[in-house]
């Protein structure tokens, strides 16, 4: 098992490690601050250092119980080896905000039009959310959510994660309004959810990077909007 390192910190930009499998053009470490793929959000990028070499992590996943960081290099890895891994902490940062933002997005689409959050793509240089049941947003619709979820970034609501047994965080996000059908799905055997708290505006249990403070995340801006069909719509934002 790999110890996931963002899951108590998402600033950790580098760490060491110790290779505990090799692929083909893989390795799996001890110990990562790499996000892999996987909750709708994007997996990180970065460099791991063997030494005085240097290979590319192309890709980072989660396949058959291992955390797999692909890479593009000719370094020769063995299990055993120690390895120096760094983030790319542009996009790793630019991924937290736009997760956060994500969050507070799909709160007030819940809020202000009784519309659920069925699925998110959380990428750069940027996303998407599909609600249901949802119509064709109004240029007017849209400049309103714009200024309103900005109006919400400017409050500086801090960012807490908190780790909660099963029936405690169930019971715990319930109560927040949260859309705990989803917490349903999760597997009984999981017993300690990880949680995301945006002050007493929203909270959800995510695995995902975010930021400390929604100070940090900018002008919240939608691209465009597109029709899933059945009451369903996706809303393409971004941040600026």
């Amino acid at each position: 098992m790999t110890e996931l390192l963002h899951m108590h910190d998402n600033y950790i930009k580098e760490f060491d490690a110790k290779v505990i499998n090799v692929g083909e053009n893989y390795l799996v470490l001890d110990r990562s601050a790499f996000y892999p793929r996987g909750g709708g959000q994007a997996c990180d990028h970065g460099i791991i250092k063997k030494g005085n070499s240097t290979v590319n992590i192309t890709k980072v996943t989660k396949e058959s119980g291992e955390v797999r960081h692909y890479f593009d290099g000719d370094v020769s890895f063995s299990v055993g080896d120690m390895v120096h891994g760094e983030i790319d902490w542009d996009r790793r940062y630019m991924l937290m905000k736009m997760h956060t933002l994500q969050h507070v997005f799909s709160r007030y689409m819940q809020n202000t039009y009784s519309a659920q959050t069925i699925s998110s793509s959380v990428n750069v240089p940027k996303s998407h959310a599909d609600f249901h049941p949802m119509e064709k947003l109004s240029d007017d619709e849209i400049s309103n959510i714009e200024s309103n979820i900005n109006e919400i970034l400017s409050k500086k609501y801090d960012v807490e994660i908190k780790f909660m047994a099963r029936q405690e965080a169930i019971e715990f996000l319930k109560a927040r309004k949260y859309q705990t059908q989803y917490l349903e799905m999760v597997p009984e055997s999981v017993k300690e959810f990880r949680i995301v708290i945006i002050d007493d505006y929203d909270a959800a249990s995510c695995a995902g990077t975010h930021v400390r403070n929604l100070s940090e995340i900018g002008t919240f801006k939608i691209v465009k909007q597109k029709n899933m069909g059945s009451k369903k719509r996706r809303i393409y934002f971004t941040i600026s």
